[in-house]
């Protein structure tokens, strides 16, 4: 029996990067306006260049989040 191999895509629409990333569509094409995303033109498609999605992500800084707080009783 031969292990399921997953292919990584090359390249995805805006709505599915915003599905993936928990972003909205309108912060999908802000990252691609700053540079942030690279992506190609497949006629009137955009298709963002999966790697570049894997890279913004890794780069986002780690949440910080404060202790809790005891209750006072």
């Amino acid at each position: 029996m031969a292990e399921s191999q997953t292919i990584e895509p090359l390249g995805i629409s805006i709505s599915k990067t915003a599905e993936i990333t928990s972003e909205s569509t309108w912060k999908v094409k802000q990252r691609l306006r700053a540079g942030e995303y690279r992506a190609k033109k497949a006629g009137r498609r955009t298709i963002v260049d999966y790697g570049s999605v894997k890279d913004v992500w890794a780069n986002l800084p780690d949440a910080k989040f404060l202790p809790p707080r005891r209750r006072a009783r």
